[in-house]
């Protein structure tokens, strides 16, 4: 088993390469600590380039994730925009299975605010759950109030995934997120 793990947008003034390493402010750090640990499962995490909603491209991003080792024993966990992602990409690539799909406050622009359509043409059909052998699982906050109307989307596009709700855990910004470690299915 793997887990690949799909980054959001970061605001303008960030970059990745010039980002400080600090694992007790970012969950996916300790995400990969307690996976690598407790399970003896790599989890890796590509940096995708131009992270940023206005400057985000599909094109850019989709060729970093052609390079990842996605098989059927892989768990895609995306947070955010990198949610959203994980969603367009799986989607448009019907030949890949995948174990499970694991979404945290996944966005997909359901207001269409994207100006350079990242999110357009994602075609939500029945077989993107059919490819998974665990599911799709969406965590989400009922005061994240961007994410929810992309969470509202999913579920009408795809009503079989399990909705994990949470109250006032806003954008799951936070040191460490155990409800993911909870919804992976690691047998």
């Amino acid at each position: 088993m793997n887990i690949i793990f799909c980054h959001g947008v970061m605001d303008p003034e960030q970059d990745w390469n010039h980002q400080e390493y600090n694992p007790p402010k970012n969950w996916k750090y300790w995400l990969q600590f307690m996976t690598e640990s407790q399970h003896d499962i790599l989890m890796q995490m590509p940096q995708f380039p131009h992270a940023h909603a206005v400057l985000m491209k599909y094109d850019e991003w989709e060729p970093i994730m052609n390079r990842q080792d996605i098989n059927e024993n892989t768990v895609l966990i995306g947070h955010s925009a990198g949610g959203g992602f994980v969603l367009k990409y799986f989607a448009n690539h019907p030949e890949l299975k995948v174990k499970q799909l694991v979404l945290v406050a996944p966005w997909c622009d359901a207001e269409n605010w994207q100006p350079n359509g990242f999110y357009k043409n994602i075609d939500f059909d029945s077989n993107i759950i059919k490819r998974t052998k665990n599911g799709i699982d969406i965590l989400v906050s009922d005061d994240d109030a961007y994410i929810l109307s992309s969470v509202e989307k999913i579920k009408h596009e795809l009503p079989d995934v399990r909705i994990h709700n949470f109250s006032g855990r806003g954008h799951f910004i936070c040191s460490e997120l155990p409800e993911v470690l909870q919804v992976i299915k690691f047998d």
